[in-house]
């Protein structure tokens, strides 16, 4: 059998979920995405037009959502169910930690969603098969002992971003990562063919490929960036760029 690509197999899924939801006249929820199987869901659905869909992760800020697909507009609640963890201040136990646990009970990635982990804190979004296992099983998270709770105990931290502006010579993906990177156009080149570069969550090889605001770049070891305004000309005929940069 052919192997499919990531975006194929996304795409065989939402739109059996979209069939099925008009079908049975009734909302119909995907586990969680992460944001690769976002794009290419909204892409899709956005085309389609015959479904109404929404994404929601559990809090604003949450980057792993579920998907929302109905023959008409829904405000029906997300299954998602909030745990909040404390220990105790001088632990340190990182998000790799609780997604170790986490996976160490049997528990598949796409029902577990984002967790955030501060000072004698960490909050997970989970579904309600996952919520039920946590909460039974988890004593430790590494070697730190935890005590679990339904629920948020504290709020969730927002998304934060940094303000970057870059001066390019258009808006060609090898620009960008020379703008970014601060390497040559030479090595921004090599950088991308290498693989280094997704554009939307895909990876992208083509150094002439145009970006465009709304476009997610990656650049794996530099960070994650949005293209948030419209480039404006300088007075030497180059564009100045403003990214926002993920924290």
């Amino acid at each position: 059998m052919k192997d499919i690509s990531a975006k194929q197999a996304v795409e065989i899924r939402i739109n059996d979920l979209s069939e099925l939801a008009k079908k049975k006249g009734r909302p119909l929820f995907t586990s969680f995405l992460n944001e690769q199987e976002q794009f290419f869901a909204q892409k899709l659905l956005t085309a389609r037009g015959d479904v109404y869909f929404r994404f929601f992760g559990g809090a604003e800020s949450c980057t792993r959502k579920m998907l929302l697909v109905s023959a008409y507009e829904e405000e029906e609640e997300f299954p998602i169910y909030p745990l909040s963890f404390s220990f105790r201040k001088i632990d340190k136990p990182e998000h790799r930690d609780f997604l170790g646990a986490f996976m160490g009970l049997g528990l598949k990635r796409e029902m577990i969603g984002d967790i955030f982990v501060e000072e004698g804190y960490a909050a997970a979004f989970c579904t309600k098969t996952a919520r039920d296992l946590i909460l039974d099983s988890i004593t430790t998270v590494g070697r730190t002992g935890v005590s679990v709770s339904e629920g948020l105990l504290r709020p969730v931290p927002e998304q934060k971003f940094e303000d970057v502006s870059l001066i390019a010579a258009s808006m060609r993906a090898d620009c960008f990562v020379s703008g970014i990177t601060g390497l040559s156009r030479e090595k921004s080149a090599d950088f991308i063919k290498s693989g280094y570069f997704l554009l939307n969550y895909s990876e992208c090889q083509n150094v002439s490929k145009t970006v465009s605001v709304g476009d997610i770049l990656t650049l794996r070891g530099y960070g994650k960036f949005i293209v948030s305004e419209e480039a404006v000309q300088t007075k030497k005929g180059r564009l100045r760029i403003i990214l926002k940069k993920y924290s």
